[in-house]
């Protein structure tokens, strides 16, 4: 029996990122700062937060994203091996 792929059939392929999150939002790392996380190529920061179970869109204290210590916005795509920081938004008086 053969287990020839079709070749209209996308290949899904994975890339390894660390995920460094700052403040209040350790909490979705149990704590820790950073993890190593394995992702879909290409995704999103949102994407990726949304592995670790971090949607953005349902915490009301976060503040921005970082990739590779530039500040970058929500839904640009990630690269194997980028470090993609979360940092919760910060008020004071």
């Amino acid at each position: 029996m053969s287990t020839r792929r079709n070749h209209s059939d996308p290949i899904k392929r994975n890339m390894e990122i660390t995920i460094t999150l700052r403040g209040a939002l350790k909490k979705y790392l149990d704590g820790d700062n950073e993890r190593k996380v394995i992702v879909p190529d290409g995704c999103t920061c949102d994407e990726a937060l949304k592995v670790i179970g971090l949607d953005h869109k349902k915490v009301a204290r976060f503040g921005f994203v970082a990739v590779n210590g530039m500040k970058v916005m929500i839904n640009d795509r990630l690269k194997e091996g980028d470090e993609l920081k979360a940092y919760p938004r910060i008020s004071g008086g």
